[in-house]
């Protein structure tokens, strides 16, 4: 493990390419006053504020503040990642499919760590998105009120759609369902389901609606833009021992 108390962006940025080559299998934490620009999809812009920066070996990249497990910006595995100089250290994090781009400038840099994770154990998940699926299938008026299923795991261009469904006035309705939080990345699936029904059915309504425990700030300015819907559900599941456990128990 490599640990560096406030380096200079010189030093920061030695230690970081030093790593290249096995620079992919290691974790990357950098805890200093930063901003984030983000462009792609939507865009986005946070200032100078002090922050907790983390790059996975797998390409994952976060940007958490002091509060809240949900981090303020991020980028999926697969994130190609280039630290560079730009009056200060630099991180660009890049994405081709679909575009986006997240930059990174610190103004300061508290504290640089570099090191590496083995963790070969699986984690043992009680109430997969199967079960919620499940459960909200025998009964969809914990969605909503008059709504009724068509069909399950109905195929798209795009995918597998969770929930067929037709609401009381006989408007179709598509179902995605995630067990923990709703994140951009669902919105943008829901939409492209609600796309391909409208080709094949061009005079027809239908909606969008997004079932989990909790959603992200971003994703619930996305749904908001694109008319979609979202559905705060707390699943519940019956345990060995016979007692109920909410699913944030598992997360």
């Amino acid at each position: 493990m490599k640990y560096l108390a406030s380096p200079t962006p010189e030093e920061a940025l030695d230690a970081l390419n030093g790593a290249a080559g096995s620079i992919k299998k290691r974790m990357i934490t950098i805890v200093g006053n930063c901003k984030v620009d983000y462009s792609g999809r939507a865009r986005s812009f946070l200032d100078y504020g002090e922050r907790l920066v983390v790059v996975k070996a797998d390409g994952t990249v976060m940007v958490h503040g002091s509060e809240k497990r949900e981090p303020l910006n991020w980028q999926p595995p697969g994130t190609t990642v280039k630290y560079v100089m730009d009056h200060g250290l630099a991180i660009e994090a890049k994405r081709t499919s679909p575009p986006e781009t997240m930059r990174i400038h610190f103004m300061a840099i508290e504290a640089l760590s570099i090191f590496q994770l083995h963790d070969g154990a699986e984690i043992n998940l009680i109430g997969e998105e199967a079960d919620i699926v499940d459960k909200l299938e025998k009964d969809p008026s914990i969605i909503e009120e008059g709504l009724r299923v068509m069909r399950r795991e109905k195929v798209t261009n795009s995918g597998f759609i969770d929930l067929y469904c037709e609401d009381k006035d006989g408007v179709t309705v598509i179902v995605e369902v995630k067990r923990t939080s709703i994140s951009p990345n669902a919105v943008y699936q829901l939409e492209a389901y609600l796309v391909d029904f409208r080709k094949k059915n061009k005079l027809a309504k239908a909606r969008g609606i997004l079932c989990a425990p909790r959603i992200s700030e971003m994703a619930k300015t996305l749904i908001v833009e694109k008319g979609l819907e979202y559905k705060q559900v707390d699943y519940e599941f019956e345990l060995s021992d016979k007692k109920q456990s909410s699913l944030e128990s598992f997360d």
